[in-house]
């Protein structure tokens, strides 16, 4: 039995931190190191930020050179992570796996963002991380537009993703992460 349970897609609900999320991104990132040694994955998004409002899914990033991507997928597969269901959301050289894995009395959904780590999106994830970090005011207003958006009556998680947009390439070029966020192709931040 693999530790990485079926995902189930459930209606976005915007949720105070979880403060078991960087014990859980810690075991996960070393189910896949021991899975494929040298593999670095990096907790990411809003659990890796405490005290930020969010989905509740714990995002990791798995910087991947592109040759290696299939691979690399077929060794989260083997954990247990599963495709994603909209297959229209990552292409397969940028895939984003998904599952589930028990911590205690509680089931967190787990995504794990294979990136090729030449990519512009790399240091755009990390550096809006690291953004929310040091910045109490983004991360109030991160979280405000996250809750307007499922008040607003959006609850599936690609038409969730789709609403931040926006916000989320205007803020990685205020921060100057990427020169232009859209050719980048890093508008997709969890």
């Amino acid at each position: 039995m693999t530790p990485i349970l079926p995902y189930c897609r459930v209606p976005i609900v915007v949720r105070e931190s979880n403060a078991a999320a960087p014990e859980v991104a810690r075991r996960v990132t070393e189910l896949i190191a021991a899975k494929r040694p040298g593999a670095v994955a990096e907790h990411v998004g809003s659990s890796a930020v405490p005290g930020l409002a969010g989905k509740g899914t714990v995002d990791l990033l798995l910087p991947t050179p592109s040759e290696e991507i299939p691979a690399v997928t077929d060794d989260l597969l083997a954990l247990g992570f599963q495709r994603q269901a909209v297959a229209t959301a990552f292409p397969p050289t940028r895939p984003m796996l998904q599952g589930i894995i028990r911590h205690g009395d509680t089931s967190f959904r787990v995504h794990i963002h294979v990136v090729p780590a030449d990519s512009p999106e790399v240091p755009a994830l990390r550096g809006f991380r690291d953004a929310l970090l040091a910045d109490p005011d983004l991360r109030t207003e991160y979280a405000r537009l996250k809750r307007t958006i499922v008040d607003g009556g959006t609850v599936d998680s690609v038409a969730f993703s789709k609403a931040k947009h926006a916000w989320i390439v205007a803020t990685l070029e205020r921060l100057g992460l990427v020169e232009n966020a859209e050719e980048a192709e890093v508008g997709r931040l969890p």
